[in-house]
């Protein structure tokens, strides 16, 4: 797991998501996907193909993002660089082409990304869960995520093990994105995430 190079003092978690753009494009598109484990936060370790291709929905024409969450999430070369810059090294990177079929173009600045690491980050008393669910691990469905206060401080990406569509980033990572300049990334903190 990554951890900052220096100690720094309690800082908040953000869930790291790209919906500040509009209008945006949307992934149509997906590769078939040999197995997992790309949303359990273990390492893959057999042989990925190599270009993973992903289309874009000629349905829904726009500007493109800088991540498009999936199974297999997509992340462009800045945010990639921003969050290197911040210190995470805990991401394996495989080659992705995003086809966008109304222009007839390919953008090939994309990586098929898996996130190493599933921390159980979420306060569930204090969060607000979607209707009544039994499921508190992996895909349980919050109307309001609070983060626990005891979730180490040294992490700086993760997947949240309650809810694994979440990427959750430290506060660290969240100023070096933003720093950035990154069109639409967006971080939600404590009590402002619903998914």
């Amino acid at each position: 797991m990554t951890k900052p190079s220096t100690t720094t003092r309690a800082r908040p978690f953000y869930v790291m998501g790209c919906e500040g753009v509009f209008p945006s494009t949307a992934l149509g598109t997906r590769p078939d996907l040999p197995r997992g484990p790309w949303m359990t936060g273990q390492r893959i370790t057999y042989d990925v193909p190599t270009p993973l291709v992903y289309g874009l929905d000629p349905d829904y024409p726009g500007e493109l993002l800088a991540m498009y969450k999936s199974a297999a999430p997509l992340m462009r070369a800045d945010l990639l660089a921003a969050l290197s810059d911040a210190g995470v090294d805990n991401l394996q990177l495989f080659d992705a082409v995003l086809r966008d079929p109304l222009k007839g173009t390919e953008h090939k600045d994309y990586k098929a990304v898996n996130v190493v690491g599933v921390v159980a980050a979420a306060d569930l008393g204090a969060s607000q869960m979607m209707g009544t669910t039994d499921s508190t691990l992996i895909d349980a469905d919050f109307h309001r995520l609070a983060f626990r206060e005891d979730v180490p401080t040294d992490l700086l990406l993760f997947r949240l093990a309650e809810s694994v569509n979440a990427i959750v980033v430290h506060d660290r990572v969240k100023r070096r994105v933003e720093s950035a300049g990154i069109p639409g990334m967006t971080f939600y903190a404590s009590n402002e995430w619903s998914g």
